[in-house]
């Protein structure tokens, strides 16, 4: 399927349909939508802020003689900040060349569509060190002038000159002048956007912002100055944040207008928040957000405790990963490092107080805390080991028999899997006896005496995954997932294990010519001393490997290697009855979380009920109202982000998935323990109507096809539509960045 797309042609349509139904403007960014103190507060002219968010008096699309046809290219314009921008030394005045085009690089005329334009200058403030406020060097804010060109009364208070209509080309002189003894960094940001509302405050279309930045000093405006080579303080990318947040990392607080980092730093820096009650500088405000588990507030009251965080916070990295990242670890001030520790600098002798004794401002913090000091350094001080108890005690090797094509099996082959081990700290096989059983939670660890845990999961295809080739699989007449390769008495109740002092041995079945063609997977799970108890245990081992039957093509991941985006290189499950190291991979997951119905929760309900904290989509009753996604729970996309899977997800709806978003309970008696069905009314309507039209959250059911009848391409309730997944369409490479 070609997916629907808003266009140029859909575009212009819709301007053309402006033209005669403009009833008015409201406010920049959410006073008429979203509640507005989650817009930007405070900042001059921003609420109510006129010609941004254009109103138009209809009730549908079909209103503005407007319908989905053809495929047509989608609104994702390209904001070109790379040419000169010219400084006046005798006026002061800057103006800022650039180019404003749509995805076929044809101009964008916003003399004549209500595009929204807005144009910051800041300049870099050093940090000083003795300043009880000083986060380091900041941009503080110098100029901010904003306008809609093709709304009268709302143009540009200084002077836009369309250059080249056809290419887009623009120059504007900002009325505010700068004095040329500013010897400073500046940065010039420019910002565009238009979307409108209908008369149901939904939006019709979204042109999606974007944001340019330019860096230049007064006295050569003309040379863009380079963050890799000078001092620019870029301690964070815009792809850091964009790695958990998407394509529009202020669309939380700010309507989705502020797009690039660079154009933060503009209003979140002490200086321009000075005389306001908002949250101060950038740094502080983003530590305060992601380590929300540890406050209440930040210095404005807003709450953001129940912030969840799918990272150690302890992993500066994740998000420094700018030219001048080092400045993390070498800009040491009490504001910073209290923004994630709330450490009390004033007193002595309280639980908080500073260990190193009261600090009356920042000129000691190096003494102690820099490279060579007396205490730890940040690098040190944030880099935690895992406990001993979340290491692994083994290092887990798996193999297969080679299939004789090289590349795949076929019907009649019947690979060996050998597992093999090595202690985890030295590297050294281990042999002999490890491979019976031995008693759970000794003492001591025993490496060589036996382990207590050792099991197989053999599992697939990818994305279909059941239990397979095993004992009492389900191409064995059963679904049983995990096998023991533990030797007891030198024999195993499974006769396919064939363990020995080489190595775990587990002879697969002889029905692989009866799979479905696809990737599948081998996953390994062991412990010698195991868990006693929730808190009185080690970590098993494990490790998995993918084989190919029936085809050399590996099957393609349905959400790739999203989850690595926001969870990195966190380790899954490492406390609890069973604790088990786990890395963020799907094809790891598949493991217990498959479709056989039989332990863990499928993942296409789990991982939905979790993203969009529901407490009534887990079919296992899991409550996840407690997690926050720093996205909207719509946008698929998110997730779904390979281009190879074989069908979009959201093609093919059936009620497990679904209702990982939208509920599982279809009767209001047969709620979790502390639901009341009177707060949840909706997701029990969703659920009655998928059951009533043949869905099912077992996952061994095949999904009904009647959810196409409405929610397929083209129909009344088209998934793609009603997820607003052309909103969320992947924007261009920003060219200034």
């Amino acid at each position: 399927m070609e997916k629907w797309k808003f266009g140029r042609t859909f575009f212009m349509t819709a301007c053309l349909g402006l033209s005669l139904a403009l009833v008015g403007c409201s406010g920049d960014d959410g006073s008429t939508g979203p509640q507005g103190p989650q817009g930007e507060q405070g900042e001059q002219g921003e609420q109510g802020d006129q010609g941004t968010d254009t109103t138009v008096n209809v009730q549908t699309l079909a209103d503005l003689g407007l319908v989905f046809s053809g495929d047509v290219d989608a609104i994702n314009p390209t904001l070109d900040l790379s040419q000169t921008v010219s400084y006046d030394a005798a006026t002061g005045a800057v103006t800022v060349h650039f180019f404003l085009t749509d995805e076929d690089d044809s101009g964008i005329d916003v003399t004549s569509i209500p595009y929204e334009m807005r144009v910051y200058v800041s300049e870099l403030i050093p940090g000083v060190a003795d300043d009880s406020e000083d986060p380091g060097a900041a941009w503080n804010q110098l100029i901010a002038e904003r306008g809609t060109p093709a709304v009268a009364g709302s143009e540009m208070p200084g002077t836009l000159e369309l250059v080249d209509a056809a290419t887009g080309e623009y120059n504007y002189t900002l009325a505010t002048t700068i004095a040329s003894t500013n010897t400073n960094p500046i940065r010039v940001t420019v910002r565009a956007r238009f979307r409108f509302r209908d008369n149901n405050n939904q939006y019709v279309v979204v042109a999606n912002p974007i944001n340019a930045s330019y860096d230049f000093l007064l006295a050569d405006a003309g040379t863009r100055l380079d963050p890799a080579t000078t001092d620019l303080a870029e301690l964070v990318t815009t792809a850091a944040c964009e790695a958990c947040h998407g394509d529009r990392i202020g669309n939380v607080g700010h309507g989705g207008g502020y797009t690039q980092v660079k154009t933060c730093n503009h209003c979140h820096n002490l200086n321009y928040m000075a005389t306001r009650t908002l949250e101060g500088d950038l740094a502080f405000m983003i530590h305060r957000i992601h380590n929300a588990g540890a406050f209440d507030e930040l210095d404005d009251a807003i709450d953001f405790s129940e912030v969840t965080y799918p990272q150690p916070t302890s992993n500066c990295a994740t998000c420094h990963d700018g030219a001048q990242a080092a400045q993390a670890y070498t800009t040491i001030t009490r504001r910073n490092c209290d923004s994630c520790h709330n450490i009390d600098f004033t007193t002595a002798g309280n639980p908080d107080s500073h260990s190193g004794g009261v600090q009356a401002s920042d000129a000691s913090c190096l003494f102690c805390h820099g490279e060579g000091g007396l205490g730890q350094g940040p690098i040190e001080a944030h880099a935690v080991a895992p406990a001993a108890a979340d290491t692994p005690e083994f290092d887990v090797t798996i193999a297969m028999t080679a299939p004789g094509n090289g590349t795949h099996y076929i019907a009649g082959e019947t690979p060996v899997v050998t597992v093999t081990l090595a202690d985890h700290a030295t590297g050294d096989p281990v042999a002999g006896t490890v491979y019976t059983a031995d008693q759970d939670g000794e003492a001591a660890l025993d490496v060589g005496e036996g382990l207590s845990l050792a099991s197989l999961y053999v599992y697939g295809p990818r994305n279909e995954a059941v239990p397979v080739l095993t004992t009492n699989s389900t191409t064995d007449g059963g679904k049983q997932q995990a096998h023991s390769l533990l030797l007891t008495g030198g024999v195993s109740a499974d006769l396919q294990v064939m363990t020995d002092a080489n190595g775990y041995k587990y002879q697969l079945m002889d029905n692989i010519g009866d799979l479905e063609p696809g990737t599948y997977m081998v996953r390994f799970e062991g412990a010698d001393y195991g868990a006693v108890t929730n808190d009185d245990y080690v970590t098993s081992s494990s490790a998995f490997i993918t084989f190919q039957v029936g085809t050399d093509t590996e099957e393609a991941k349905v959400a790739g290697d999203a989850c690595l985006d926001c969870h990195g290189d966190t380790i899954m499950h490492l406390s609890g009855a069973h604790p088990h190291n786990v890395p963020f991979d799907t094809d790891a997951c598949l493991g217990c979380h498959d479709k056989s119905g039989n332990y863990g929760d499928y993942i296409g309900n789990r991982v939905h009920a979790v993203h969009k904290a529901s407490a009534l989509g887990d079919t296992h009753d899991r409550d996840w109202s407690e997690v926050t996604f720093p996205r909207p729970a719509n946008n698929c996309t998110t997730c779904h982000t390979n281009e190879d899977a074989e069908t979009p997800v959201w093609e093919t709806p059936d009620m497990l998935a679904c209702g990982g978003c939208h509920g599982v309970h279809d009767d209001s008696t047969d709620l979790p323990a502390g639901i009341v069905a009177a707060d949840h009314q909706g997701e029990i309507g969703a659920a009655q109507h998928m059951v009533q039209n043949g869905g099912s959250i077992d996952p061994t059911v095949t999904p009904t096809v009647s959810c196409l009848v409405c929610h397929g391409e083209g129909k009344v309730a088209d998934l793609e539509i009603t997820h607003d997944l052309i909103r969320f369409r992947e924007l261009p490479v920003d060219p200034n960045e």
